[in-house]
Formats: C-alpha cells, sequence, structure tokens
C-alpha cells in the first residue's frame, strides 16, 4: 500500500509543471479508491470559471456526458464551505443545502444523465484548495456506497500533495511547460526558486532567489544553508524538507503557505519534495526539495491559518486554535464542537507538542503574534 501510494504521490507532483500528467495521477487514484470517474477542478470564484479541470474515467462517452453537464451542478455556492482536506459524500452537500438537498439534486440534469445513466451511486468529494479567490475539489464518482474508513482515509491523505501541486502550478503558470521543473525552467520565473540538500544547504538559486538572499529580508544564506529571518519559518521548512526527502507520503500538509515572516501579508513559501524526481536523474543527486516564495500578499493569510501552515496542523487542530484564539474555555470548546471534554485535551496535547505552547495563554499569545497590526488613520 505505501509504495502504491507513493507512486500516487510522485504522479501528482510530476502536475506541478506538466498539466497533462494530471489525468494519470487521477487515473492511480481512481485505482486506489476503486473510482468510476474522478475530476479535479479549481474555479475562480469572481469569475466561476474553471482554471484546470481535468478527468480521468476508462468510459468516453461518460466523460463527454459529465462535460455536457457539468455546469448543472446545483452545488456550486457551497463548495467554500466544505472544510479542506476532509473527503465526505453527497449527503454532505445534501445537508449544506438544506431540507431538499437530495431533490433538488436528483431532479438536476447532472444526476438524470450522468449518474443514474452511468449507475454512479455516490461520490466522494473534498476541497483541496480554499482561496479568497480560488476553490479547488476532487470528486470521485463511484458506482458503489462508500463506507470503508480506508477509502475516505487515503482520499484525505491525498489532499495536502494536490494543493501542493496545484499552487505551486498556479502561482507559476506553467501550463505550456512541456518539462518537468528543470533549471532552465525554475531560472527564468519571476518568483524565488531555491534547490536546497536535506539539510538545507543551497544547491542553486535562480536569479530572484539570490535577489532575496542580497535583501535578506525574509531569508538569509547561513554557512551555505538556507535560513528564514523569522524563527518558526526556518523550523517549518527545515521540518518539511526533511519530511519530504524521508517520506513523500508523511509531509501531509506541512510546507505550503509557510509565513516567512510575523508582518502583516508576509511572504509565503511552499515546499516540493524532488527525492523521485533526483532519482530520474533530474536535479543532482543531493536535492531534497524545491522551495517557492511567494511575493508578500500573495496568499492572504489569517492568524490561525498562519498557525495551521507553520506548524502543519490538522483540520480539526486548526479548529481548535481558532476556537482558542477567541478566548473559549476547553469546555466550550467541546460543546461547539460537539465531542468530549477529553478529545478537546487530547487536541490540545498535540497542538501543544508541535508549536511548543505550554497552555492556552501561550498558544494565544503565538496568534496574537501572527496577527496583522491594526491600521490607525
Amino acid at each position: 500500500m505505501e509504495q502504491q501510494l507513493s507512486e500516487i504521490i510522485g504522479a501528482i507532483y510530476d502536475c506541478v509543471a506538466r498539466e497533462d500528467a494530471w489525468p494519470n495521477a487521477l487515473r492511480l487514484i481512481n485505482g486506489q479508491v476503486n473510482g468510476f470517474l474522478t475530476t479535479l477542478a479549481v474555479f475562480d470564484t469572481t469569475t466561476r470559471s474553471a482554471r484546470l479541470a481535468q478527468i480521468a474515467c476508462d468510459d468516453g462517452e461518460a466523460v463527454r456526458t459529465l462535460v455536457a453537464h457539468a455546469k448543472d451542478v446545483p452545488f456550486f455556492h457551497l463548495l467554500h464551505r466544505m472544510e479542506i482536506d476532509q473527503p465526505d459524500t453527497l449527503e454532505r452537500m445534501f445537508s449544506l443545502y438544506g431540507p431538499d438537498g437530495e431533490a433538488v439534486w436528483k431532479s438536476g440534469a447532472l444526476y438524470q444523465n450522468f449518474h443514474a445513466r452511468y449507475g454512479v451511486l455516490n461520490s466522494i468529494d473534498m476541497a483541496v484548495l480554499k482561496r479568497p479567490t480560488r476553490v479547488g475539489t476532487i470528486n470521485i464518482s463511484v458506482q458503489y456506497e462508500p463506507s470503508e474508513r480506508r477509502v475516505f482515509d487515503i482520499v484525505g491523505l491525498l489532499g495536502p500533495h494536490i494543493r501542493r501541486a496545484v499552487t505551486i502550478h498556479d502561482m507559476f503558470e506553467m501550463e505550456r511547460a512541456e518539462a518537468a521543473v528543470l533549471r532552465e525552467v525554475i531560472d527564468a520565473l519571476d518568483h524565488a526558486v531555491f534547490i536546497v540538500a536535506e539539510d538545507m544547504t543551497i544547491l542553486f538559486a535562480n536569479h530572484a532567489a539570490e535577489a532575496r538572499l542580497r535583501e535578506q529580508h525574509v531569508v538569509h544564506s547561513l554557512s551555505g544553508r538556507l535560513a528564514a529571518r523569522y524563527g518558526y519559518a526556518g523550523a517549518a521548512l527545515s521540518n518539511a524538507v526533511a519530511l519530504g526527502a524521508r517520506d513523500e507520503i508523511s509531509l501531509a500538509a506541512a510546507g505550503i503557505d509557510v509565513p516567512l515572516a510575523s508582518a502583516e501579508r508576509p511572504a509565503v513559501a511552499h515546499v516540493l519534495p524532488l527525492q523521485r524526481r533526483t532519482e530520474r536523474g533530474r536535479f543532482e543527486s543531493r536535492a531534497a526539495a524545491a522551495i517557492f516564495l511567494a511575493a508578500a500578499g500573495t496568499v492572504i493569510q489569517s492568524a490561525v491559518e498562519a498557525v495551521a501552515a507553520l506548524f502543519a496542523l490538522t483540520p480539526a487542530e486548526r479548529r481548535v486554535v481558532g476556537y482558542v484564539s477567541e478566548g473559549m474555555t476547553r469546555s466550550e470548546i467541546a460543546n461547539a464542537q460537539g465531542v468530549a471534554d477529553g478529545t478537546v485535551k487530547s487536541q490540545l496535547a498535540a497542538i501543544y507538542d508541535k508549536t511548543g505552547a505550554e497552555d492556552q495563554r501561550s498558544l494565544q499569545q503565538l496568534v496574537r503574534e501572527l496577527s496583522p497590526p491594526v491600521r490607525r488613520t
């Protein structure tokens, strides 16, 4: 199983520079969960148009039917309410829509022409990207009623890897690149990109990255190693590089949207593991990761999102940090989530272990440190 997941994750990262590699990655995902048809879409919420739309299915007619009725989905306005990296079935969308959600769905053209026609009984849906102007989802149509926890765990595990690939691809608009991420491609980018060894030794920096090193505002070179001026950011990047070098599967949400400063609208970094790619001879053998730096303000983060990115918190842990930042007690958090006090105690213990916070007060202080300053007029 681990070898199969590693192959899927490697295929996902191959899509960073080659958009036409997505069908292969989605086909591998299909195979893992016995899917009939899998789609990956990134929508521009301002124009309601798809910036990325990829499909994998062995039935060409089914693909054409889906495309013909894709705009008939009645749940588009609910996508932003889906929890990121939390796969669920159509029943979640019915619930979000309201009491008549299922009836509206079954009376629609997509259900009648695609689901009913091809024996699609349900789907596994998950948000993989949420930005002010972007929403990304993966949808796996299945001809059975999904009930095995294993299926949802696999899809949830792949979410951060899909987000990393989509985010970096979107940042640099590499849709027409015909090769994998090579030095020549990276060097031509306007954004800073570093290729580093597992110990953060800088093996290559493109022109934009060299400029960042000269400025020394957010990153600098320390004895030839890439270091961040903001201590939490440096630790987060080093951790993500090491995780990706040892085991891409365990990388999960680490190294995505890492804020590089505690100031307002800081630049953020994304870590792309290169271990599988070095094996294919695309980079020098010591290369462990490529670190992409986005310009300040590219990703607008709340303090809670920044904490989650710095310490690779799970969605559940992120929610708890949000409650703590609002000053809620442990019992109040338990009531808000509808869980036992012991569950919240365990979640807080995991958060303290990741962040180094000693208690809720010090966790609140960390959130305040990452809160944008209030502008005074």
